[in-house]
């Protein structure tokens, strides 16, 4: 891996649960290109990975430790499908039955809790890598990571202190695992509102962004045919212009399409990291030219 990074150069990468993975593709093909960011801002899984990156930028066996630990942990390697209980491809009386109390199910479950499961495997990665009371002014980069601060209704971006706290903040999906409370405030993952945390990573000190965008494209055409479809159809489209608003402040936004992958299933980590390495490959040039790095 070429080390020495590049003056003014920074790296935005967005969330994406399992599809993250392509950033860690982007990162290597950057690296033997010689172009190693000067600073790395993450939201969600982007966030958890851009600051195992950040503490160990030059570190040659760092692409290959961090997909084996992924992909042989019994938390993260078993695959599921993008819908996987399977009702969408059901019809008739039955299936529609069937999806009704599905939604029932769900609502009934997050109206009583805090959310679907109480406890995020992502914690114990993070424990894993960071439990040992790391701070952010330890990492070799300049790195932060955002989050929403539910209690005080705004986004929060650490960038010093603790980093296993900010990181747990960082990926508190809502709706799906408990808030994460630090310091008698709760927090969760800022995907729904800065899913692309372009200006964090200028606040960093980068003068040139490069954006990695892994988000879903919308689906077009769909048709609601419940009120949950409706919930969520309203969210990816927020998602999408959050996304698309942010993209637009960065030098150079590249997009990879990882949307087959579910955003829970981390046993196709070494499929998202080639993905993330052929789209650095073929972007390459434009990269160098939108960044000044020719």
């Amino acid at each position: 891996m070429s080390g020495g990074s590049v003056s003014g150069f920074g790296i935005a990468l967005g969330g994406g649960g399992g599809r993250a993975f392509a950033h860690l593709g982007v990162l290597s093909r950057l690296a033997e290109a010689g172009l190693r960011p000067s600073c790395v801002s993450g939201s969600s899984m982007g966030g958890m990975l851009g600051a195992l990156y950040a503490a160990r930028p030059d570190a040659p066996e760092f692409f290959p430790e961090t997909l084996a630990y992924f992909r042989s942990s019994i938390l993260f390697g078993r695959s599921r499908p993008a819908r996987s209980d399977g009702l969408h491809s059901r019809s008739s009386f039955f299936g529609n039955l069937a999806r009704k109390a599905a939604t029932a199910g769900v609502v009934a479950a997050v109206s009583f809790r805090l959310g679907l499961k109480s406890f995020n495997p992502v914690d114990r990665a993070i424990d894993y890598f960071f439990g040992d009371g790391r701070i952010f002014e330890n990492l070799l980069l300049p790195f932060g990571v955002n989050a929403i601060d539910l209690t005080g209704g705004k986004v929060e971006e650490f960038v010093s202190g603790p980093l296993a706290p900010a990181l747990k903040a960082g990926v508190a999906i809502g709706l799906v695992f408990a808030p994460f409370t630090l310091d008698g405030r709760q927090y969760a993952d800022a995907a729904p509102v800065s899913p692309l945390p372009v200006g964090l990573c200028q606040r960093l000190g980068a003068e040139k962004v490069l954006a990695v965008d892994i988000s879903a494209p919308l689906e077009k055409g769909l048709k609601c045919g419940s009120g949950f479809d409706v919930a969520r159809r309203l969210m990816s489209v927020q998602s999408a212009i959050l996304t698309a608003a942010e993209a637009k402040t960065a030098d150079y936004c590249l997009e990879i399409d990882v949307s087959d992958i579910f955003w829970g299933d981390f046993s196709r980590v070494d499929e998202a990291f080639d993905r993330g390495r052929r789209a650095t490959e073929e972007a390459l040039s434009g990269i160098r030219k939108a960044l000044c790095l020719t």
